[in-house]
């Protein structure tokens, strides 16, 4: 009997021995049912509560954690968008979870982004398609090609912002980075400055010698000037042709 007790009395300290060893602490909890409903709610303050939630989760977790949120997301962002632009009070933290999930299902959304918000570009929108994978890429390329010169512009900034978040200098291929630089050529001479401006800086991730003698004609040429008098587009040029000459 003496003998169980002491037993009885080890095993109750091994349990807290476990359960205060830092390598074995508990997990965040995963995504609920009561989560998936305060996502859905009109409460901002029950959906940031479960964003942040969420956040943890992709800590400890990683992209895994988040499969089963990824349609309440897509969901969320849409909602945030349909707000007036002083009532969205989680729309910057909806697109950051969303570009952590690395998930194919929210490039629709993710493309949507880069379009409409923050037109100096997206840095979330940017890591969420290096999180999706490859398969970002064509999409990002055709929308140099939109109609939408909002779109044009976003994507040049996009596409230059993913080269940036680039750690492993690997995610374009060499195809792909001549196809994005010829697209941004042909982009060269857009009606829309802004459109001018952003493919002039993303020729700095893009651009080769192949394209130095337009950029000095932009350097030279082009006619925009902003409201104090300065050109923009060809002071911008000038920071390129200095990028791809390796500042000569």
């Amino acid at each position: 009997m003496k003998k169980l007790q002491y037993s009885g009395s080890m095993i109750i300290i091994a349990f807290m021995c476990i359960a205060i060893v830092p390598g074995l602490a508990f997990s965040a909890d995963s995504y609920t049912s009561a989560d998936a409903k305060a996502m859905k709610s009109d409460d901002p303050d029950a959906v940031a509560d479960v964003l942040y939630k969420l956040a943890d989760i992709h800590k400890e977790q990683g992209k895994e954690g988040l499969k089963a949120a990824v349609p309440d997301l897509i969901e969320a962002a849409k909602k945030e968008l349909s707000l007036p632009e002083d009532e969205r009070w989680n729309l910057i933290d909806v697109v950051k979870v969303l570009s952590m999930t690395g998930d194919e299902r929210t490039k629709p959304m993710l493309l949507h982004i880069m379009s409409v918000m923050w037109g100096g570009g997206n840095p979330f929108v940017a890591q969420g398609f290096l999180s999706i994978g490859s398969s970002t890429v064509q999409d990002v390329a055709d929308s140099l090609k939109s109609a939408s010169p909002e779109t044009r512009g976003r994507a040049a900034l996009t596409l230059y912002k993913m080269e940036q978040f680039d750690e492993s200098g690997e995610f374009f291929s060499k195809k792909e980075r001549g196809m994005i630089r010829d697209r941004l050529a042909a982009n060269f001479d857009d009606e829309d400055v802004n459109v001018r401006i952003n493919t002039v800086v993303a020729m700095r991730r893009f651009g080769d010698n192949s394209v130095i003698a337009a950029l000095e004609q932009i350097k030279k040429y082009d006619a925009h000037k902003d409201s104090g008098g300065t050109y923009e587009v060809r002071i911008e040029a000038a920071e390129t042709l200095k990028r791809l000459q390796g500042d000569k």
